[in-house]
């Protein structure tokens, strides 16, 4: 039944552009190749035009159980879900209520069992439906500034120059680039409260794409916390170098 339904239900997200178009995880004929060619784009674009891309990569903590039942009940009515199944929408709202409700976990180490505990959150391991449930949950996250792979975030800006432009510009642009990466991590600090997710801080990186040599003595700013600019970002199983090489491989 679960297979049933999300046959019908990713389809209709699909064909309705109902999914963020800057999520490629869980997506058909999307991949993270895909992604990590289109990002390096972007950013390339910026370097042959004198400016430099940020990028700040965000890992949500321990997603697909920090799924908030009633966050992503609440959100399904605007997708109006009545023409996956031609019926009342809030007959398959009702469904997946009861898909996700009354579930409950427990410990056994060693053959010895803890009692039930009842969760409100996360959604069934090796379902067929989960990983789009997930997409439906974080999908009013990835706004402008923001791409995503599955669980995976980048924050990314970038600004463009001209050979001719001073130094002192630079820095006000670099300054201006950095600000409005705040305002984006701060929107997405502001989502994760708002939907009760948290965002793994040890696995925060920022990196700045530069052919500059000029110092940067920036960092942008995550849930209060200064981000370092490193020279390199691990994004999607790569090391990207800010030269904007690929300079390791790492199995997913």
């Amino acid at each position: 039944m679960e297979r049933v339904v999300n046959n019908r239900l990713l389809p209709y997200l699909e064909d309705n552009d109902l999914l963020s178009d800057r999520q490629y995880g869980f997506r058909q004929r999307r991949s993270t190749g895909d992604l990590l060619v289109y990002v390096t784009h972007l950013w390339g674009k910026a370097l042959e035009k004198y400016g430099e891309p940020l990028a700040v990569s965000l890992d949500i903590s321990k997603a697909f159980d920090g799924v908030w039942h009633d966050g992503l009940i609440a959100k399904l009515p605007a997708y109006d879900l009545a023409a996956v199944v031609m019926a009342a929408a809030n007959c398959v709202c009702t469904w997946i209520s009861d898909f996700l409700r009354e579930r409950s976990i427990r410990v056994v180490v060693n053959g010895y069992s803890s009692d039930l505990l009842t969760i409100n959150a996360g959604v069934p391991q090796g379902s067929a439906l989960s990983a789009t449930l997930f997409l439906l949950y974080i999908n009013d996250l990835l706004k402008p500034g923001i791409f995503g792979y599955a669980d995976d975030s980048t924050v990314a800006e970038r600004y463009f120059s001209s050979a001719r432009t001073r130094q002192t510009e630079v820095d006000d642009l670099r300054e201006a680039m950095v600000d409005r990466a705040n305002l984006t991590l701060q929107a997405v600090s502001d989502w994760g409260d708002a939907n009760l997710v948290r965002f793994n801080a040890s696995k925060t990186q920022a990196c700045l794409i530069t052919a500059k040599k000029s110092p940067f003595n920036l960092a942008p700013t995550f849930r209060g916390v200064h981000v370092t600019v490193t020279n390199h970002l691990e994004l999607l199983g790569i090391d990207l170098s800010s030269k904007l090489n690929f300079v390791k491989l790492y199995r997913i």
